[in-house]
C-alpha cells in the first residue's frame, strides 16, 4: 500500500472521528450540569462510606481473637444445612459464579478499586491546584460545566483504561455466565414441567373433563378445555418445581455441611478436643461428618416443607428478598 493510501486512510479515519465527535459533543455538553450534580453527591456520600468501610474494619478486628474465619462460614453453613432450600436460585446464583466468575471478578474488583485510588489522589491534588497565583484553587474559580471538564481529564489521565476495561469486561462475563446456567437450568425444570403437564392433560381430559361440562353452565362450557390444560400444566411445572426445590436442598445441604465442617472441625483440633486429622478432607472421619450432617439437615427441610421458622423468617427478610428478586430476574431474563 502507498503512502499515499495511508495517508488517504488516515484523513478519512480523522475526518470520521470528527464527526462522531460532533455528534457526540452537544450530548456531552447537555449531561455536563448531570455529571457534575452525580459528582457532588458522590463526594457527599464519600465520607459515610469510607466510615462505613471503617467501622467494618473495626468490628471485624474485635471478631479476630475469635477466629471469624471459621465460625461464620460455619454459621452460614449451618442455615444452608436446614434451611437452604428456600434460597435455591441464590444458591445455584452463587455456586455458578463460584465456578465460572469469581476469581476474576475478585482481580477485577481490586483492578477497579486501584484505579479508583489513584483517580481520587489526583483529583485531590487537582483540588489544590492554584495555577495563576491567586491564593485561590482554580476548581473554584471555573463553572459546573468547566470543572466537569477538567475533572474529566485528571481521571483519564490518572487511571490505566486497559485495567478498568479489562475489569469490567471479566465482571461482565462472570455475569452472563451465571445467567445462562440460571437459564439453563430452570429452562429445563420448566420444559419437565410442561411436559407432565401434557401427559397428565390427555387422562384429566379423558376422564374428569366430561363430568366437567356437565357441571358446568352452558354459557361457561367452553372454558371447561382452556381451564383443564393449563391446570394441568400448572401442576406439571409445580410439580417440576417441587423437585428442582429438593434437588436444590440436598446440594445446599451438602455444601452447608462441608462449611459447617470447615469452621467446626478446624475450632475442635485448635482447642484440642480433636486430632488433626479429622480436618483432612479426604479423610473418612471429615466425610462422613459432612454425609450425616448434610442428611438430617436435608430430611428435616423435607418434614418441615421447606418453612423457615421464627425468628430466621423475620432474620432472613433481606435474603428472602434478594431470592425473590432473583427469580424475577431469571424468568424475565428467561
Amino acid at each position: 500500500m502507498s503512502s499515499e493510501s495511508k495517508g488517504g486512510k488516515t484523513q478519512a479515519d480523522k475526518g470520521m472521528l470528527m464527526k462522531v465527535a460532533g455528534m457526540i459533543g452537544p450530548h456531552l455538553e447537555k449531561a455536563g450540569p448531570y455529571v457534575a450534580k452525580a459528582g457532588e453527591l458522590l463526594e457527599k456520600a464519600e465520607p459515610y462510606v469510607l466510615a462505613f468501610f471503617a467501622y467494618c474494619q473495626h468490628i471485624w478486628s474485635k471478631l479476630e481473637p475469635y477466629h471469624p474465619m471459621e465460625f461464620l462460614p460455619a454459621i452460614v453453613g449451618f442455615v444452608l444445612v436446614f434451611f437452604g432450600g428456600n434460597f435455591f436460585t441464590l444458591c445455584a446464583t452463587f455456586e455458578a459464579y463460584r465456578l465460572v466468575g469469581y476469581d476474576k471478578t475478585k482481580d477485577a474488583l481490586a483492578d477497579l478499586y486501584h484505579s479508583y485510588t489513584v483517580a481520587l489522589e489526583a483529583s485531590k491534588k487537582d483540588d489544590k491546584l492554584d495555577e495563576d497565583g491567586d491564593g485561590v484553587a482554580d476548581v473554584k474559580q471555573i463553572s459546573k460545566k468547566q470543572l466537569v471538564k477538567r475533572k474529566v481529564s485528571v481521571v483519564a489521565k490518572a487511571v490505566d483504561p486497559e485495567k478498568v476495561t479489562e475489569a469490567l469486561t471479566a465482571i461482565y462475563a462472570g455475569l452472563i455466565a451465571v445467567v445462562a446456567t440460571l437459564r439453563v437450568r430452570f429452562a429445563a425444570c420448566v420444559t419437565l414441567g410442561t411436559t407432565v403437564g401434557d401427559i397428565a392433560h390427555g387422562f384429566v381430559d379423558a376422564n374428569l373433563s366430561p363430568v366437567l361440562r356437565e357441571l358446568t353452565p352452558d354459557d361457561y362450557k367452553k372454558w371447561v378445555g382452556p381451564g383443564v390444560k393449563y391446570g394441568c400444566k400448572l401442576f406439571g411445572i409445580s410439580m417440576a418445581w417441587t423437585i428442582q426445590r429438593m434437588i436444590s436442598a440436598y446440594h445446599s445441604s451438602v455444601r452447608g455441611a462441608q462449611l459447617f465442617a470447615r469452621g467446626v472441625l478446624h475450632y475442635a483440633v485448635r482447642r484440642g478436643y480433636l486430632q488433626s486429622n479429622a480436618i483432612d478432607e479426604t479423610g473418612r472421619f471429615f466425610n462422613i461428618f459432612i454425609f450425616v450432617f448434610a442428611f438430617v439437615g436435608f430430611w428435616n427441610q423435607f418434614m418441615t416443607g421447606f418453612s423457615l421458622p421464627f425468628p430466621l423468617n423475620i432474620l432472613l427478610i433481606p435474603v428472602r428478598m434478594a431470592e425473590f428478586g432473583m427469580q424475577v430476574a431469571v424468568s424475565m431474563l428467561g
